[in-house]
């Protein structure tokens, strides 16, 4: 526990970073400039998410919470594999436009809910 806050400024750093690539990479698609795909900045977001996932592991081995115990915790991981899969949908360029704006709504409602749950950890069943 000793390292928890460090840990916890330092995830939620790297998770304000992440929606900010991903809704960057949202806007620069459409605005119709996917030159981004060809630099080495297409990177970074993957580098990034390695580390929040890291982060968020180490989270659950010095910290309190436990995902099936802390039913905000659980929530927020489904959230996160739902924001994955719409995400990818929303930066897949074989998609038609409609379709990857639809994923990218979702994908970013997503976000919402995984910055909600984060910040005010409610009770969600009673």
């Amino acid at each position: 526990m000793e390292y928890y806050l460090q840990v916890k400024q330092l995830h939620m750093f790297c998770a304000y970073l992440s929606a900010g690539l991903f809704t960057g990479r949202l806007l620069l698609d459409i605005a119709g400039k996917p030159g981004w795909r060809q630099s080495p900045a297409r990177y970074l977001p993957h580098i990034n998410d390695s580390l929040l996932l890291t982060l968020a592991f180490t989270l659950l081995a010095i910290g309190p919470w436990q995902p099936f115990v802390h039913q905000w915790l659980g929530f927020k991981i489904l959230l996160l594999l739902g924001y994955i899969a719409f995400g990818i949908g929303a930066l897949k360029q074989r998609l038609r436009m409609p379709v990857r704006m639809v994923c990218a709504l979702i994908a970013l409602t997503n976000l919402a809910g995984i910055f909600y749950l984060a910040r005010f950890k409610p009770l969600l069943f009673i």
